[in-house]
């Protein structure tokens, strides 16, 4: 599995087209990307995003993932961009680093490698448990997807993989369509965190040996 493959998946997962990820060039020195970011936000969040993606990629590759640093789960990207920003702001010493840098740096010092916040979930975003999930699912068809596609990333990070995946080549329709089918006739799940929801019903809908 080649790094660039790997941020294709997780930013098709993070329902960002890779080519699109930075709209306009960004400084790449942090001093003049605070001062950029302060009349190009949404610029700034996207390289805040397309470095969060480069980051994912490394940990799919890394012997102790635990090491490798991304925004946790439960911050949205504008909140996490944000905080970043007044991250360099403050560290001067950051200035002259490169931006992809300074920002691993910030998201190092400020969340400290946690994976989550809480329960894992954004404001409007995806819920933490599957039956709320499913809910969700019928109004919110754009992000139900995103979570599902997600999912297929996690469950295939680890050596020894615990969960099974859905077969390659299947689209995210199909795939988004079959899960939450499953998913509304398997009440038993629905007190089950979200991701250990979609994990189950990949484990029946597409059995694995491992």
């Amino acid at each position: 599995m080649s790094r660039a493959w790997a941020a294709s998946i997780i930013a098709t997962a993070l329902m960002m087209p890779a080519g699109a990820l930075a709209a306009n060039p960004v400084p790449d020195k942090a001093g003049a990307f605070v001062a950029y970011c302060a009349g190009h936000f949404a610029d700034c969040r996207a390289k805040v995003v397309d470095a969060d993606v480069a980051t994912l990629a490394t940990k799919l590759f890394a012997k102790n993932p635990q090491s490798v640093c991304s925004i946790p789960k439960g911050i949205s990207m504008d909140a996490a961009t944000k905080e970043i920003l007044g991250w360099l702001g403050s560290h001067k010493v950051a200035a002259s680093m490169s931006t992809d840098d300074a920002i691993q740096a910030a998201v190092k010092d400020l969340w400290h490698c946690k994976t989550q916040i809480g329960d894992g979930t954004v404001p409007g975003g995806p819920p933490a448990k599957t039956g709320a999930f499913v809910t969700y699912c019928a109004s919110q068809q754009a992000k139900c997807a995103g979570e599902i596609v997600a999912a297929t990333v996690t469950v295939a990070v680890p050596d020894r993989p615990v969960h099974c995946s859905p077969p390659n080549g299947i689209k995210t329709p199909e795939l988004t369509a079959r899960v939450v089918a499953w998913l509304q006739q398997h009440k038993e799940t629905y007190e089950m965190k979200t991701f250990d929801g979609i994990a189950t019903a990949f484990d029946h809908l597409w059995p694995c040996r491992h």
